[in-house]
């Protein structure tokens, strides 16, 4: 169930830009501080230290920077390493109608190939957060100029309160990061560059690649350009920003490439397989020690047959090796693979 990047071999790599993007960059670290504990980050949340005011605020707010992001947070015009200010006059430079029907993107569900607005859908999504985020949402529909500059003196207070000196520390390296893997898409393709990316990124065929996520979705990139946006706080997501009329947003893990995630199919396969008293049993059994078919049926009173066609499925799905011993068959339970299920399955969700 991955999403398809297709149309790779026939995207001309100078419509790839890249961004070092501080109001994207402030989405993604904002992500964090609303839910820090599946980014490995509860320590840094707690560090950062803000005004019981501001902090109120973000939290009206937070379901901008959630699995859908708010425009400003998905995607940028800008190319190489725009200023704080540069980014924040464009957002005051817009009509709050145009900036409101941006922000409210997250509560339009999934990802849409058109701009329309479903107000009533808009306004359930946002009851279904509180009246707090309701009353905001309705404003943004009703009413935006107030709700769009509450906004934008957020943002802004966001800056002056803490984010100015995140952003000096980091922004250069990011930059660096998005030039490089533009010049590698240039120089090795772009199949390998998106590779590069994150470790749930891999070649499908000479014009697609997979990203391992758990939605089924095909994107054609020979219909579109590409930004690529380097964050020190997107991992262990990788963000596919699909804004109508804009190229698709990579947002990936400035440190690289990290551990393969496992696909789809594989962790299917491997709850699937364990989805049956009896190959509970068949694991326990093979746990401490190789043992055949026919030990394991006269240890735990079960068929043969039975028990080798668990075995057969434990293995096809990578929880039990086999090993053959003469004209025995022994098996012996994988205890990386069982032990690493939890944390795969977090991985592919995360994705």
């Amino acid at each position: 169930m991955p999403n398809v990047l297709a149309g790779v071999s026939r995207l001309d790599p100078e419509r790839i830009r890249h961004v070092a993007s501080p109001v994207i960059e402030l989405g993604c670290a904002l992500h964090v501080l609303a839910e820090p504990r599946h980014h490995g980050r509860v320590e840094w949340a707690a560090s950062v230290r803000l005004p019981d005011s501001l902090r109120q605020e973000l939290a009206h707010w937070t379901w901008t920077v959630r699995a859908v992001r708010a425009r400003c947070f998905a995607t940028s015009a800008a190319t190489g390493m725009p200023s704080w200010q540069d980014e924040l006059d464009a957002l005051r430079s817009r009509s709050p109608e145009d900036l409101a029907a941006d922000l409210i993107r997250p509560m339009r569900g999934r990802p849409s190939k058109t701009s329309a607005i479903d107000a009533d859908a808009v306004r359930r999504w946002a009851r279904s957060r509180g009246p707090v985020v309701g009353e905001l949402v309705e404003a943004l529909l009703t009413d935006p100029a107030e709700p769009v500059r509450r906004f934008l003196d957020l943002l802004d207070a966001c800056w002056s309160e803490w984010f100015q000196d995140v952003w000096e520390q980091s922004r250069d390296a990011l930059a660096a990061r998005g030039r490089q893997d533009r010049d590698l898409a240039i120089r090795d393709g772009i199949s390998a560059m998106l590779c590069s990316l994150d470790g749930s990124v891999e070649v499908r065929d000479k014009d697609s690649v997979l990203v391992q996520k758990v939605q089924n979705k095909r994107i054609d990139l020979a219909e579109r350009s590409l930004l690529l946006v380097p964050s020190n706080y997107i991992a262990p997501h990788l963000f596919l920003g699909e804004v109508p009329g804009e190229p698709l947003t990579v947002i990936y893990p400035a440190e690289g490439r990290g551990n393969a995630v496992p696909t789809a199919r594989q962790v299917l396969s491997r709850l699937d397989a364990l989805a049956a008293t009896d190959r509970l049993k068949m694991c326990r059994a093979v746990a401490s020690e190789p043992r055949t078919a026919g030990e394991i049926a006269g240890l735990w009173g079960l068929h043969p047959t039975q028990v080798t066609r668990h075995l057969r499925a434990l293995t096809r799905a990578g929880l039990v090796t086999a090993e053959r011993q003469g004209r025995f068959v022994a098996y012996r339970l994988n205890e990386d693979a069982l032990s690493n299920l939890g944390t795969d399955l977090l991985d592919l969700v995360m994705r």
